[in-house]
């Protein structure tokens, strides 16, 4: 599905090289947190080793890739942080091959995890997706502990509407997360899902019969044209997309937040990031906001991998990558130390 006059999907790289060497070891599908067999001897030449599919729950997209430094690195405590990335996909596409390979600069010294989530449809709402955030992420610690290693503190991010699930999830629940959030990154993730201007956005895209849709199953509630006015949504739409919207979460011990978004986003709009800066900044909440002004649009420049060991990853622009891997470290230093 293709956008007219505006962001379009990432197409596909021609070409891809592997940067770093990568072992796969045996699938455990043990069930809802199974036991995992200890981690086998690393060469010394690889940086970190990875399990894919994992299973974390009941259902079939309840999976979890997860890659954890050498051993050598691990002992020397660096994988006490955990960063779990939540793949886009307006909550019914996507998958969690599509990890940022950004995120490679980190597997020599974190424990890196990528999920899958049920979509939304009928009988799954927004809300279930949520648990599945919070059982993956009970998972992860459970697996961690299986190879020796103490996962104090998480990193949570994603991207559209993955940043949108990662920012609910760190705002709502982050005093019982499994692991404590250390700090959320949203890319060009959804923050007021009440905001008119989807609706504007939709309609400008001609997919206004899909936004219709992802409201339906995402809450149960389906707008329609007599439910919208210039004040904005019916009493009961506004109150069911308010409460699965991020930005009515914040409060004061809201976790810090890394919030990148392109003011050229034609899907998401750039107001709805500005929006949360603000709150922000009522609350006290420490932040950093990649404001970009490239063009790069709601996919940020990123193109998926073609072929290789990391198939099906996006390659993000690379001022967006450099500009979100500095705050990364940055935050990593002022949270995770």
């Amino acid at each position: 599905m293709k956008p007219r006059g505006g962001d379009t999907f990432p197409r596909l790289a021609r070409k891809d090289r592997a940067i770093h060497k990568e072992t796969h070891l045996q699938k455990h599908n043990a069930g809802l947190f199974g036991l995992f067999k200890p981690l086998k001897k690393t060469p010394q030449d690889v940086r970190w080793a990875a399990w894919t599919d994992l299973r974390y729950g009941s259902y079939t997209r309840n999976t979890l890739d997860i890659s954890i430094p050498q051993i050598a690195t691990a002992a020397a405590g660096g994988a006490s942080c955990v960063i779990l990335f939540i793949h886009g996909g307006i909550w019914m596409y996507g998958d969690k091959k599509n990890r940022p390979t950004f995120l490679d600069a980190f597997r020599d010294r974190f424990v890196v995890a990528s999920m899958n989530h049920r979509y939304i449809d009928e009988n799954t709402r927004l809300v279930d997706l949520v648990d599945d955030v919070s059982a993956a992420i009970a998972c992860t610690r459970e697996f961690c502990s299986q190879q020796k290693l103490d996962a104090k503190k998480l990193i949570i991010m994603g991207h559209s509407s993955g940043g949108h699930l990662s920012m609910l999830y760190a705002y709502k629940y982050h005093k019982t997360a499994p692991i404590p959030v250390a700090f959320c990154i949203s890319m060009a993730g959804p923050t007021d899902l009440s905001d008119l201007a989807f609706v504007y956005n939709f309609k400008k895209l001609r997919w206004l019969k899909l936004f219709y849709q992802v409201s339906e199953k995402a809450t149960g509630y389906h707008p329609v044209e007599g439910d919208i006015t210039e004040e904005g949504y019916s009493e009961t739409g506004r109150r069911l997309l308010s409460d699965i919207s991020p930005i009515t979460f914040v409060a004061g011990d809201t976790p810090p937040t890394i919030i990148v978004h392109d003011v050229a986003d034609r899907i998401v709009p750039y107001a709805n990031s500005s929006a949360l800066n603000s709150v922000f900044n009522v609350f006290g909440v420490d932040h950093c906001f990649i404001a970009l002004y490239s063009g790069v649009g709601h996919y940020l420049g990123a193109k998926l991998i073609k072929s290789g060991p990391t198939r099906g990853a996006a390659r993000y622009d690379k001022t967006v990558e450099a500009r979100v891997v500095k705050a990364m470290n940055d935050y990593i230093e002022k949270y995770c130390g």
